[in-house]
């Protein structure tokens, strides 16, 4: 009596690799420092809560937004409580460690501290 074969396993899908100019450029604002260091604990938070936590209009914290999005260091999902609202999180590929000075991300080629 033959075992039967175990069925193939398919590879995990290798991390998402962000090229390091496109992580300089992104990095290069405070204020997108500063939403990065909100979003870090893993709350997704709407555009209009994140204007609030940085102390800029929403027109501009969208602009922040959408340019760290194109970076791919953020990520959108749809909001539960209200459909027309889009949350805001840190990218899965970015892993956030909580330290006593503050969140680390590790983009694999440099540490950011914030």
């Amino acid at each position: 009596m033959s075992t039967p074969a175990a069925p193939p396993t398919i590879p995990a899908p290798p991390p998402q690799v962000i090229p390091a100019d496109t992580v300089y450029a992104a990095l290069g604002d405070p204020t997108r420092r500063r939403l990065l260091q909100i979003l870090a604990d893993g709350q997704g938070r709407t555009a209009t809560v994140l204007a609030g936590n940085v102390g800029k209009r929403l027109d501009a914290t969208l602009k922040h937004l959408v340019a760290l999005r194109g970076a791919g260091l953020v990520v959108t999902a749809e909001n539960p409580q209200d459909g027309r609202r889009l949350l805001y999180h840190l990218a899965p590929a970015i892993p956030a460690t909580k330290t006593e000075r503050g969140w680390e991300m590790d983009f694999g080629y440099f540490l950011v501290r914030c």
